[in-house]
């Protein structure tokens, strides 16, 4: 039988608390053999993040953990904390969420990569250099001796997190953890992401507890998969066989939550005139380069139309100029050239005065992707929304202000005993829907949405679409969907534009784009979204690469 590198069984969770302390996760018990993926899986607040996060001793401070986590048959409650601090920096690689808050900015990458090897593998610094180099070959960054001297702000969110899963190499682990660690990357870049980790577990022999809330993704890329829900892991399943075998109506609520079923939205035939219209649209930017400053054009005469109540979807990896369409339609950037025409009116320059902006967002909102950041913490949400709504109404009477709070929380279907509370106290899918009922305060005419469920579970997702979906078909308020992924698409909106690199791949209506894709790069998005039998592949890399075989031996050593 294969030996058994990591168990967790009966763990017991606990945050602080009083009068009493909290359980989080109860009795969760899960093993993984070596080399065998294994997937935990459920939606935010599961508990799935909590249990790897106790394996690897990274709970906050404060909380507590019952039964028992074994490595290699050692129980780590048992050891020294020196010697359970050695046995997690050379056994365990942990690969977090967000590789951009885990690196030092004013740090350079070779000096990320090389610390470990020097302080705790006592090598050399030519050595640790040299190690570091081939790190980043074997997870497919290409100029190694180029990328070591860059900083973690020079290198996209893909690059980065290759750069992570590098630096959990540099001790050569038994496992690695892998916790969310494709939730804010493009399909394309999660598949190769995913490519690199199966590559390195045929060749290193490794083992990989992966946390996601995407069950898709886990069965395709796991050997089985757990189920948590509440605390609890309430299924195991054979990855290939999940769908076949499922009994828990958890288990069923999360597959039938997939994204990518079900028929696109068709476009309303009686759609009025439009309220946006973009032509020529160009911007660019001065960059650092090999040969000093050289231009980057982020957006190539990009032309597109948007009907009043009507939805479209800008879609593409990360780089493609979606984002930067979006800023520069709200006046957040300037256009080098090109006209944008908003409700009739030439936006094509950023508005000059405060009365002009004060106009222009009670015509346009924007819902960012991460409600934490873009809500103000100290705020209960009561105050936050009637902020919005003052702005908005000014002289408005306070219970004027009150019934308007009263409606936008009817819209986006929250209690009104939310009101007094602060965001840090709700979950994602509750944040987000905050950051849509503040944007609703001024009864624009279009809502522009930059990834704003990328960050959220898949069954969290469903509900944020439907949502503004329901919205949008209720105020008649047009949607301007900015997104990496085509299944978000099909739930919300019926015209969609595919950019790549600055420019227009093709666009067309949902039904067109999802169902019959032209152009190649569309059907490269479409095929590397998980599904049943599907395996990630390196498709960008131009070559195929014959990774070495890694033993045990071959591990580093003092020098």
């Amino acid at each position: 039988m294969t030996e058994t590198v990591l168990e967790i069984a009966d763990l017991d969770i606990f945050a602080p608390g009083l009068p009493e302390r909290r359980q989080l996760v109860f009795g969760s018990s899960l093993s993984v053999r070596r080399g065998e993926a294994v997937g935990l899986v459920g939606e935010s607040g599961s508990g799935k993040t909590l249990t790897v996060r106790a394996v690897a001793g990274l709970l906050p401070d404060g909380f507590t953990t019952e039964g028992a986590i074994r490595i290699d048959g050692r129980d780590l409650g048992a050891m020294p904390a020196r010697e359970l601090r050695d046995l997690r920096a050379r056994q365990l690689g942990m690969i977090f969420q967000t590789p951009r808050a885990h690196l030092n900015p004013l740090r350079t990458i070779g000096d990320f990569l090389t610390e470990a090897l020097i302080h705790v593998a006592g090598v050399k610094a030519s050595t640790a250099d040299r190690r570091a180099k081939e790190l980043l070959d074997e997870v497919g960054i290409t100029d190694p001796a180029r990328r070591m001297r860059q900083h973690p702000a020079e290198l996209s969110g893909g690059l980065l997190q290759r750069v992570m899963i590098a630096a959990t190499l540099t001790m050569d682990p038994d496992i690695l953890l892998a916790d969310e660690i494709t939730t804010a990357l493009d399909v394309t870049t999660q598949e190769e992401v995913m490519a690199v980790i199966a590559d390195l577990r045929a060749h290193r022999d490794l083992s990989l507890l992966f946390i996601t809330h995407d069950l898709a993704l886990a069965g395709a890329v796991c050997d089985r998969v757990n189920v948590m829900q509440h605390g609890r892991v309430v299924e195991v399943l054979g990855a290939r066989t999940m769908r076949r075998d499922a009994t828990h109506d958890y288990t069923k609520l999360l597959m039938s939550a997939a994204l990518d079923e079900g028929t696109p939205i068709e476009p309303d035939a009686a759609a009025e005139a439009s309220i946006l219209r973009i032509k020529d649209l160009r911007k660019s930017y001065q960059v650092r380069g090999e040969r000093g400053r050289e231009t980057l054009v982020a957006v190539d005469g990009v032309s597109m139309e948007l009907a009043a109540g009507g939805s479209l979807g800008i879609v593409g990896e990360s780089g493609s100029g979606k984002s930067t369409t979006a800023r520069v339609l709200l006046g957040l950037e300037r256009a080098d050239s090109g006209t944008i025409t908003v409700g009739g009116e030439d936006w094509s320059a950023p508005a000059r005065t405060g009365r002009d902006r004060r106009h222009r967002a009670k015509i346009a909102q924007m819902v960012f992707q991460d409600p934490y950041q873009s809500l103000d913490g100290r705020q209960t949400i009561r105050q936050c929304l009637a902020e919005a709504v003052r702005v908005h109404r000014p002289g408005a009477t306070k219970d004027a202000v009150d019934a308007r709070v009263g409606e936008l929380l009817a819209q986006v279907r929250l209690d009104e005993a939310l009101l007094n509370t602060r965001p840090r106290a709700l979950s994602g899918g509750q944040r987000q829907r905050v950051a849509i009922a503040r944007a609703l305060a001024a009864d624009p005419a279009l809502l522009v949405l930059d990834e704003a469920v990328s960050a959220l579970d898949v069954t969290t997702q469903v509900e944020v679409l439907t949502l503004l979906d329901t919205i949008r078909r209720e105020t008649g308020v047009a949607l301007l969907m900015i997104t990496h992924d085509l299944t978000v698409i099909r739930r919300l909106c019926d015209r969609v534009v595919v950019m790549r690199a600055g420019r227009i791949e093709e666009s067309g209506t949902a039904e067109a784009i999802l169902d019959r894709p032209q152009a190649e790069y569309t059907r490269l998005l479409l095929d590397s979204i998980p599904r049943e039998g599907w395996t990630p592949t390196r498709r960008r890399l131009g070559r195929t690469r014959s990774l070495p075989t890694v033993t045990r031996s071959s591990a580093i050593v003092p020098d």
